[in-house]
């Protein structure tokens, strides 16, 4: 029992700092676009070239994901993460102090390259740390973490920027990422992987088996992972307008402030929070996750639709747009679940690296078809877009999910 006490403990601090490691990872990704009218106006630019500078980030995460999870695979993910970390921190730091386009692009690309550590990293860690019967609920509160990251984003900046400018707001959060980079430092004995998982204790609740280390080639052709991967694509533009253009969407269709606005993207980021929490219970309870996925994704479809077609009040429109945020919420649990579930013990950087850069690919091409809506004036269709992909969402859980039962009926006949 004292065993079992320890144990539980140890993973408790692992997901807490982990947790909190993804916080930012997330803040970071949403601290541009509370800013977007205030730099538009500050350097003459357009939503487009506004758009170019998220899809840059998306681009150096896009890029890094997948030889960051095999980095964190081969070598361990300690110090892969705490290099994350400072690499991102800074980059926020000199966007800050040389407010030029095209630097402000180049940094953006860094901070992407920064940031393109935390997903194959964090899951390596979780994945050598937690016991699979508390899987769900630890890939939750880990992306509960985040998705409070994204919640935060708005309202910090746009009280940074109030009362003092976008250049501060943007050196303050580089500076508070700095501060978090030394606290990984600081418990850098808690930051291993599958390889050396023994170091978080004599006893680790995960069960050692047999390390099957695929190739890199090798597993992007790995049919699930590949399925996930446009999964993962799928989520990731059925939030991008949502994430990055409501602050500017709403006060145009409801005629409301950009505070007001901002509050409705914090309100949503928040019941996304809450539905991950509830997400990560069904996650560890629930066989057949390719129907959560379903039934959470219809239900927010028809509230984004809400939001696009007007005939509500902004009230309204913002109630809608926090009920879509908390049946996406739920499904996102049953997701990283799934992924696991897949993948070959000792591959999971990889794994996590590659599924996740799926949302890197559609950060480069989602800023850029929703600045392009915004540039055009068809407000609306930030609302819409994010509708239909939600629906190929769905396509892809079904066809993901069939992959999971396939190889879980292949397990029980062996």
């Amino acid at each position: 029992m004292e065993n079992q006490v320890g144990i539980l403990r140890k993973e408790r601090r692992v997901i807490n700092l982990i947790s909190a490691a993804h916080f930012f990872s997330h803040f970071y990704i949403l601290a541009l676009p509370p800013l977007f009218l205030t730099i538009k106006q500050d350097l003459n630019i357009t939503f487009t070239q506004l758009g170019m500078m998220v899809s840059f980030y998306a681009i150096g995460s896009f890029i890094g994901q997948y030889p960051m999870g095999v980095l964190a695979d081969k070598y361990g993910p300690r110090w892969i993460l705490v290099s994350g970390m400072i690499t991102v921190s800074t980059a926020f730091i000199l966007m800050g102090l040389i407010p030029i386009y095209w630097v402000l692009v180049s940094l953006a690309l860094l901070a992407g390259l920064g940031d393109s550590v935390f997903h194959p990293a964090n899951f390596v860690i979780l994945t050598a740390s937690v016991a699979p019967e508390r899987t769900g609920r630890a890939y939750a509160f880990h992306a509960f973490a985040g998705f409070a990251g994204f919640a935060a984003a708005p309202i910090v900046v746009d009280v940074l920027r109030v009362f003092w400018d976008w250049h501060f707001a943007l050196i303050s959060i580089g500076c508070l990422g700095m501060i978090m980079a030394l606290v990984l430092i600081c418990n850098k004995e808690l930051l291993i992987g599958e390889e050396n998982k023994s170091q978080i204790g004599q006893s680790s609740p995960v069960s050692v088996g047999s390390v099957q280390t695929m190739g890199v080639l090798e597993f992007i052709k790995f049919p699930p992972i590949l399925i996930l991967f446009f999964f993962y694509v799928a989520v990731a533009l059925a939030g991008s307008g949502i994430q990055q253009f409501s602050s500017s969407a709403l006060p145009v269709m409801y005629e409301a402030n950009i505070s007001a606005a901002n509050q409705v993207l914090f309100i949503y980021m928040v019941t996304i929070s809450i539905g991950i929490l509830v997400g990560g219970y069904i996650a560890d309870k629930v066989t057949r996750l390719d129907m959560v996925a379903t039934i959470g994704y219809l239900i927010g479809i028809f509230m984004i639709c809400i939001v696009a077609l007007q005939f509500l009040s902004f009230i309204f429109a913002a109630a809608a747009l926090a009920i879509a945020g908390f049946m996406m919420g739920i499904v996102m649990p049953s997701r990283d679940v799934l992924v696991r579930a897949v993948t070959p013990k000792g591959n999971a950087g990889k794994a996590f690296g590659f599924v996740n850069s799926g949302f890197g690919f559609a950060g480069i091409i989602g800023p850029l078809i929703f600045g392009r809506i915004m540039d055009f004036g068809a407000v609306t269709w930030i609302y819409y877009g994010a509708a239909i992909f939600m629906g190929l969402t769905i396509v892809a859980a079904i066809a993901a999910g069939r992959f999971a039962r396939a190889k879980t009926i292949y397990q029980s006949a062996e």
